[in-house]
């Protein structure tokens, strides 16, 4: 069998290491990772194989040469230009003229491809995706099959409504050369996101073997340094390059070490180091060959690549050096420091935790640093939430920060493209917002400021603009005033796709800013009145007449900074004699008691955003949030007659009833923002996240079926809706998903978002949280006691689960 090595990758992710360093070649203890992997496939009898690259070709073609050195052939072919996986595969298409094994050489494997292959021919398999099980899905591509092992769904890079297990494809593939006749050459074509879904398709035979073994794709910083330490712990069956001279110490050839060092294990020495007197490597600590570390240094948890110099009593803590690195005397190179080639740290310098220095930059004596040279600083999560960039004011959330941001999101907008741009009314906000008009008028975009609003409004003013995009700055929750979320829209104002998402988060990492000549630098244009043009487009939609003609009297409580300019004279104009209450109550029930007291037709409480809303009924009733929902839905049956109805997969089966009634058809969709706002979107109205749109409409509902609002909520048929969050760990709610998986197997199941179990009392949706470490498991049925008993079975097998069954083994077996 001949194997393709894929080594065109550039690693964006792990800058500034590859910086100058193709990801294939970034050294795992002293060793190139494509090393380690020529080895596996050496190992296993495969000794003919392709090699793909395109990134920095020729310090791989130098190292490995044509392979005769490592007891293989290596056949080199390059890409022009970036073809996707299964494209740069295509160009070896005469070398690869029988059954071939693709690999990637940026990853660490011990698996058993020899049980793999004849996993893959006894099936008779086209295509045989090797998988294993990971903590974190969200990465990677999601697999699930059938129980004879063939692929019924494939994911790629899933959220976590979409993971459906914790195993996931690796991207070692067996296939046959049948493949190739699916694309041409030249054409850029992927093998999970184009060939997989086209087998598929045409109901090829696609295999998965799950694999036992360790394996590790290293793809970030903080999963490089791990894998060297599950090196060190011996965690992955691989021959261990130099000689152990004491348990857990390995050291190469013609290594110094002074009878005065200390050593604790694990650690690794490369050949030809110089420890001096008095260095201490506390445990797990690497070093690369040709470093020397002077008197009185100190070393923990740190990884030094080759040629490095810590002189007398430096620091190097839980960081990183790539090569030829000078860490002057009295340095301290903090936690998750991450320090490019060539770089000199001056003496009695401090280099702060999570700080990234790229390549060849100079840091002068006793400086301190705490910011990155060049690149961004956000290393442990993903610039993007539920919401979009989260930060606390003036600590992650900084106008330098904005500014990066800022020309980060332009490069990935054309030039002369327009953005608009507004917050609320925090002066924080709008500093912010500022910055941003700034940072993308450098990109060469324009923008128009739609100054202080809601998020509602801001979505309503990109929507019926020339804008190709919108950001809104406001703090995250009510009554906040250091948590900020920064919100990105797309041209029609909805959230960004994920996609999108991820083409800002790679141009932040990488720096991307566009070079714009003087004379195209992006201009401020005249923002329309969007406040007035909301409120026109608003009641043009109701026509105001019906509601002006019952004269409603309303209980209502808003935060006045963001909303009076608009609702005041939106109620005055709807009619509406209006008792209004300064955040004078602290509960919907509170609020009841204004309503009842007061005897008006009914009261309502909005958040800061103008997004959330409470609803009292005229007889002192607060409406539950799944109720609401319902009456949402009503309003949305009144207002349009359009045969289908999209419905958030958490609402209530109520929803069918109600439309089967009006002979319509639901369309359940995904629980997260985007795809709840693209379901009910209306001329840039979004009912679900629009306040002010919902109580409007309400009240035309009201008013067209002359009913009050106690007498609207008893027409609805009973149900109850509940929700239970259950605490999970990260690292185990992929476990959890697959063996709910395995424990729903038969049951009529819904995977639209989380997992959606019917029962002939309802149904229960099981859904991982996408920003904290737990379940919502919600449980609609007729009455609150058979919903409770729903909820509760579930959340206690996410526990059980956890608890008792997330050791066990998983096997495949060959029959």
């Amino acid at each position: 069998m001949k194997a393709v090595i894929m080594a065109g990758g550039k690693g964006t992710r792990l800058r500034p290491l590859t910086s100058n360093t193709p990801k294939p070649m970034v050294p795992l203890l002293d060793r190139p990772v494509m090393e380690y992997t020529i080895e596996l496939l050496k190992q296993h009898g495969i000794t003919e194989i392709a090699v793909t690259v395109q990134y920095l070709p020729e310090m791989i073609r130098s190292y490995f040469g044509d392979g005769s050195d490592f007891g293989v052939q290596l056949h080199y072919f390059e890409e022009d230009s970036p073809l996707g996986t299964a494209g740069s595969v295509k160009n070896a298409e005469e070398f690869l003229d029988e059954t071939f094994i693709v690999i990637s050489g940026d990853a660490l494997t011990d698996f058993d491809l020899t049980q793999a292959i004849e996993y893959h021919r006894h099936k008779g398999s086209i295509g045989t995706l090797i998988l294993t099980h990971v903590d974190s899905p969200l990465e990677f591509g999601v697999v699930m099959t059938d129980d004879d092992g063939q692929i019924i769904r494939f994911l790629e890079k899933p959220s976590w409504g979409e993971v459906f297990s914790d195993t996931v494809n690796t991207g070692i593939y067996i296939l046959e050369t049948d493949v190739f006749s699916y694309f041409d050459r030249g054409q850029v074509f992927d093998f999970s996101q184009d060939l997989f879904p086209l087998l598929m398709a045409q109901d090829q035979p696609l295999y998965a073997y799950v694999a036992d073994g360790y394996w590790s794709d290293i793809g970030n910083l903080t999963q490089y340094r791990e894998t060297q330490f599950d090196m060190l712990d011996r965690k992955v069956n691989i021959a261990m390059p130099g000689t152990e001279i004491a348990p857990g110490i390995w050291t190469g050839e013609h290594v110094k070490i002074d009878q005065d060092v200390i050593l604790q294990s694990p650690c690794f020495i490369g050949s030809d180091c110089i420890l001096e007197p008095h260095v201490t490597l506390e445990p797990y600590s690497i070093i690369g060959e040709g470093s020397i570390l002077g008197r009185n240094t100190s070393l923990e948890r740190a990884v030094l690549w080759r040629n490095n110099l810590v002189a007398l009593g430096a620091e190097v803590k839980g960081a990183t050096l790539c090569q030829n690195v000078i860490v002057q005397s009295g340095a301290i190179v903090h936690e998750e420091a991450i320090v490019g080639d060539g770089c000199q740290i001056g003496t009695k310098s401090i280099v702060q935790p999570g700080v990234k220095i790229f390549p060849n930059k100079i840091i002068d004596h006793h400086t301190t640093v705490k910011h990155s040279f060049i690149r961004g600083d956000r290393l442990s999560k993903n610039l993007f939430g539920q919401s979009g960039v989260n930060g606390t004011c003036n600590v992650d959330l900084t106008t330098n920060f904005a500014n990066r941001l800022a020309l980060a999101y332009g490069t990935t907008i054309p030039a002369g493209e327009a953005v608009g741009v507004s917050h609320d009314s925090s002066p924080f906000a709008a500093l912010i917002a500022n910055v941003f008009l700034s940072g993308l008028h450098a990109s060469g975009i324009h923008t128009y400021h739609f100054g202080s609003m809601t998020s509602s409004l801001s979505r309503h003013a990109v929507h019926h603009s020339d804008c190709a995009g919108g950001i809104h700055i406001r703090a995250l929750t009510e009554g906040s005033d250091t948590q900020f979320v920064i919100e990105f829209l797309d041209d029609a104002g909805l959230p960004l796709r994920k996609n999108a998402e991820r083409k800002i988060e790679n141009a932040y990492v990488q720096e991307d800013s566009r070079l714009i000549h003087p004379s195209k630098v992006g201009r401020a244009r005249t923002a329309p009145n969007v406040r007035l043009q909301y409120r026109e487009h608003l009641l043009s939609l109701v026509g105001n007449r019906s509601i002006e003609s019952q004269g409603y009297t309303v209980v209502l409580e808003y935060d006045y900074r963001n909303l009076q300019q608009i609702i005041p004279e939106l109620l005055e104009i709807l009619g509406c004699k209006v008792i209004q209450l300064n955040r004078v109550t602290s509960s919907p029930d509170e609020l009841a008691s204004w309503v009842t007291s007061s005897k008006a037709d009914f009261g309502i409480r909005l958040d800061a955003n103008g997004q959330q809303i409470d609803v009292v009924t005229d007889q002192g009733e607060v409406i539950s949030e799944s109720m609401l929902s319902i009456l949402q839905i009503m309003i949305q049956l009144n207002h349009s007659d359009h045969p289908e109805l999209h419905v958030p997969v958490n609402i209530s089966h109520s929803a069918e009833i109600l439309a089967a009634q009006m002979g319509r058809l639901v369309i359940r969709t995904k629980a997260d923002s985007r795809s709840i706002m693209e379901g009910c979107q209306n001329q840039g109205f979004h009912i679900y996240s629009d306040g002010l749109y919902t109580l409007v409409h309400l009240m035309q509902l009201m008013a067209d079926k002359n009913l009050r609002l106690s007498q609207l909520v008893d027409s609805i048929p009973d149900f109850t809706l509940l929700k239970e969050k259950v605490e999970c760990p990260w690292a185990d709610k992929g476990k959890v998903m697959r063996f709910l998986m395995e424990e729903t197997k038969g049951k009529q199941v819904e995977l639209i978002d989380g997992i959606k179990i019917f029962h002939d009392e309802g149904w229960t949706l099981i859904l991982p949280d996408s920003e904290e470490p737990m379940f919502q498991v919600f449980a609609n049925a007729g009455n609150h006691q058979t919903a409770k008993k729903l909820a509760m079975t579930y959340a206690q097998k996410i526990h059980d689960y956890r608890q008792r069954v997330l050791s066990r083994p998983i096997s495949v077996a060959i029959q």
